[in-house]
């Protein structure tokens, strides 16, 4: 009886290995424009290895990527994070993103309802209404950062959405509490420590303003599911995170760990949707044929026509402004990926925005074009903004719809003036693509 042989899977060493001067390039691999870095030489596949650091393999060689994903059990996301950035010290490890196996799928299964299209229909009223109070305080006729209305409108949709109607003197301790968390992670205190993570074999010290600052939200979020489970009637006929779980066969969490996933739950989608939303906005000013289509829609009174082409627009601004332009996964023990031998404890980072300008996936790949997104959804192998695989963002469907909703409230009663000039670029020392002059643009009544 014959046996075909098994290919013997090479390994890293085999691979192209960067040599410490080509490490200031890989930035190329981070910002728009990737197709013009001088690593793309080195093939689909290269190396790096820097001292202190654990091994990594760089690929956007779709059938690697394909087969990472695919392999739900061998590789950790959370450990990468934990090793590479200080994540952990803002969501906690015991938070969804830091868990691994069976573990992992047991904690999504009991938060994914609050998040499924049914859910997500209960939501829109509540998207409407924070728009329709924010939009009397934004300047018309003058130049404004969008970015910041996007991060009023994030935190006004995520306190709704996942605490519904809260006392209004609870209400008004948690918008605060969670507003000082938000300014103490973006300190240059906190951010200096997190660049010591690194550096430090992925241990982030100890920060003691931000310890206080989530321990006040927490106590105000404790609160609230006190008063839940004490009046077992609360949540019915509600549909917020909160009354979808209390009191419910999901419920299997004590209250400092509830606090602590809904807490994870807020920071994981609120600067993710505003910089989406800054995004979306610079796109449309910047091009001007696309905001004529806009335009056209709303004007028409034809609301099917404008969410359509505004989902188009939102698929698009995410391709090309995927607000992490990269993704990885730390393998959990030795394993093969198509042909390639992993071994424990080495990185495998996949750079999204290099796949996403790549011409062998999408025709003239630099130019924003929604309609290229209008006759079918984004290919969920190639389109990789919010991940694939097991540990792909849990709000996906609901940061799509979210920005469709928000932007189609704002744009039925304004317009985003527009010009010919470049889209504003990224911030120049920031892992993320955010914009640089945080979404310039100026609206006009409509």
């Amino acid at each position: 009886m014959s046996h075909t042989p098994v290919a013997t899977p090479i390994t890293l060493r085999q691979l192209p290995r960067l040599r410490p001067r080509h490490y200031g390039q890989l930035g190329g691999l981070l910002r728009p424009g990737t197709h013009s870095s001088p690593l793309l030489e080195f093939g689909k596949r290269f190396v790096i290895a820097p001292p202190g650091f654990p091994t990594m393999l760089v690929t956007h060689d779709m059938d690697d990527v394909r087969e990472l994903f695919a392999h739900r059990d061998d590789f950790s996301i959370g450990q990468v994070l934990s090793r590479l950035s200080s994540h952990d010290r803002m969501f906690g490890k015991q938070t969804l993103i830091f868990l691994d196996g069976e573990e992992h799928r047991r904690e999504r299964k009991l938060f994914a309802p609050s998040f499924q299209h049914r859910a997500l229909e209960s939501y829109e009223d509540l998207m409407v209404e924070v728009v329709r109070r924010e939009l009397p305080t934004w300047p018309v006729g003058e130049p404004i950062e969008f970015l910041t209305m996007g991060y009023d409108l994030a935190i006004g949709v995520l306190l709704g959405v996942v605490f519904g109607d809260v006392a209004p003197a609870r209400a008004d301790r948690l918008k605060q509490a969670v507003s000082d968390w938000f300014g103490e992670i973006e300190s240059r205190g906190f951010l200096a420590v997190t660049l010591l993570t690194p550096l430090l074999g992925g241990y982030t010290p100890p920060y003691p303003p931000l310890g206080r600052r989530q321990a006040d939200v927490d106590t105000v979020i404790i609160e609230e599911i006190t008063a839940r489970r004490s009046d077992p009637g609360y949540g019915n006929d509600r549909g917020d995170v909160l009354s979808r779980y209390v009191g419910t066969d999901l419920d299997q969490h004590d209250d400092a760990a509830l606090a602590r996933n809904l807490r994870g739950i807020l920071l994981g989608a609120y600067e993710t949707t505003a910089i989406t939303l800054g995004w979306i906005a610079a796109m449309l000013a910047g091009h001007p044929e696309v905001m004529a289509e806009v335009d056209a829609a709303a004007d028409s009174g034809d609301r099917a026509r404008l969410d359509a082409y505004l989902d188009a627009v939102v698929a698009e601004t995410m391709r090309l402004r995927p607000v992490s332009p990269f993704t990885g996964r730390r393998a959990l023990r030795d394993t093969v990926i198509n042909g390639v031998h992993i071994p424990k404890g080495a990185i495998v980072i996949v750079p999204i925005l290099l796949i996403h300008e790549s011409a062998e996936h999408y025709p003239d790949p630099m130019a924003f074009r929604p309609e290229r997104f209008l006759d079918e959804r984004p290919n969920g192998h190639l389109w990789l903004t919010f991940g694939a695989g097991p540990h792909r963002c849990l709000g996906a469907q609901f940061a799509l719809a979210e920005a469709r909703i928000l932007f189609r409230t704002v744009l039925e009663h304004r317009r985003i003036d527009t010009n010919s000039g470049p889209v504003e670029p990224p911030r120049r020392f920031h892992t993320g693509l955010s914009p640089a002059d945080n979404a310039r643009i100026t609206l006009l009544p409509r």
